[in-house]
């Protein structure tokens, strides 16, 4: 499994070093995207709420149901913001993307009260569905936001290189010294070692790359910046955990071999992108 995981790094890593450092902008936005859409679609399949397959081996006999048409309605309104909200960001609007997020709670309000009887479980498709279009492609557009801004690209790699230091660093160090659980009812083999691991790699490394690639960033701001969006990648991790163990789903898909799915590789970044927006707009 771990071998699998390096190959797939070394596949992945140069494809997407050259679209960020070499591509235009649009092309990474279509890359985000892209990532987007399919995290949307593991995201689905696995709270199960919005897996049209869930309902069918439940208790649908005919497509044409209401509760097959309510879930086909709601998955077509995330997928339709989630195309909008990335659009948005990569005209760096900000105000476009709350307005987006805005008109979808009203879109699948409207489908609340065209769709609701008693006993219907279109609040719970409604609930899910915002819950994922924030999640999502909300907080992945910022990626968009910091890649289309000053220096963009290289602090774009920074975050990626803090989020994946952070991951190998507490897999290892937790791998050789973990002994205490870290949330151990949301993920049993994580450990507080193991974290403390990841962030110190996180915060070692991140400084390195900020000396060298990131101008008019203080020794201090580097560390702070690379130990806080460790810390918040690492909370991601935690959060995708926890959606997974509460369905029974140990991968989000299958997609990337060692790694399981998009979702379970971009689960640390989903949470950092919007904490590294903030740094670089308000704090660095």
């Amino acid at each position: 499994m771990l071998l699998k995981r390096w190959l797939t790094a070394a596949v992945l890593i140069p494809v997407l070093l050259l679209i960020l450092l070499k591509g235009a902008p649009i092309a990474f936005t279509l890359l985000v995207l892209i990532i987007s859409i399919l995290s949307v679609s593991e995201y689905f399949k696995i709270t199960s709420y919005l897996s049209v397959k869930s309902l069918i081996k439940s208790s649908l006999k005919s497509p044409f149901s209401d509760d097959y048409i309510s879930v086909v309605a709601v998955k077509a309104v995330a997928y339709i913001l989630t195309v909008s909200i990335i659009a948005a960001a990569h005209s760096s609007s900000l105000e476009m993307m709350l307005i987006l997020i805005t008109l979808n709670v009203i879109a699948v309000s409207l489908l609340t009260v065209l769709q609701f009887k008693s006993g219907s479980p279109i609040l719970d498709y409604i609930s899910c569905e915002i819950q994922g279009v924030i999640y999502i492609p909300l907080f992945l557009s910022f990626l968009v936001l910091i890649r289309n801004s000053p220096n963009g690209a290289h602090f774009v790699v920074w975050l990626w290189i803090i989020v994946g230091l952070s991951d190998t660093g507490a897999y290892f160090v937790g791998s050789k010294f973990g002994k205490r659980p870290l949330a151990k009812h949301v993920s049993p083999k994580k450990t507080i070692e193991g974290s403390l691991g990841g962030l110190c790699a996180a915060g070692l490394v991140g400084l390195i790359y900020a000396l060298i690639f990131i101008d008019g960033v203080s020794f201090f701001m580097a560390i702070i910046f690379s130990v806080v969006t460790a810390a918040f990648s690492q909370l991601g991790d935690l959060f995708e955990s926890a959606l997974k163990r509460s369905t029974g789903i140990k991968d989000s898909g299958s997609i990337l071999p060692g790694h399981g799915g998009v979702l379970d590789r971009i689960d640390g970044i989903i949470f950092a992108a919007p904490v590294a927006y903030l740094f670089k707009v308000f704090i660095l």
